[in-house]
């Protein structure tokens, strides 16, 4: 209760002048109800209800763990957005460096389509040393190209 008072007043500094009022209980109809007028069958029963006011001691401590929250909170932004820029940073790391890997897979694969298209036009002189590097090409784009 005196935390709701605290923030009441926090929230709502016109209502720092609390001010002793009276209720009226009144029967009717078989029903209880209660307000701030006297009943017009004239059967009310007057309540004197105290309200209080949170001290100021009180209202300085309240607006003091506000503050410390509020600091708290800005600490925990800060924080996550580090850990955001990290994460980000991470991301486009590993982006880049698959980028890459597929640049220099499709590199190797354009070097093995050369030497299958040399090893066609190649002279039968020439075939073994032809297949020689079609066969290299091939393994060094295998090799390349397995991760990706």
């Amino acid at each position: 209760m005196k935390f709701l008072a605290t923030t009441l007043t926090l929230l709502f500094p016109s209502m720092l002048v609390f001010a002793d009022t009276t209720a009226f209980k009144c029967q009717e109809n078989g029903k209880t109800v209660f307000s701030q007028h006297p009943c017009k069958s004239g059967t009310s029963t007057a309540i004197d209800i105290k309200t209080v006011a949170p001290s100021a001691d009180e209202q300085l401590a309240a607006q003091k763990a506000h503050k410390q929250r509020v600091s708290a909170i800005g600490k925990l932004e800060k924080i996550r957005e580090r850990d955001d820029a990290k994460h980000e940073a991470i991301s486009r790391r590993a982006a880049n460096k698959a980028a890459a890997a597929r640049k220099r897979c499709e590199a190797q694969q354009l070097q093995t389509k050369w030497a299958k298209e040399d090893l066609k036009n190649t002279q039968p002189k020439g075939e073994m040393k032809a297949q020689q590097k079609l066969k290299r090409a091939q393994e060094r784009a295998d090799f390349v190209c397995k991760d990706t």
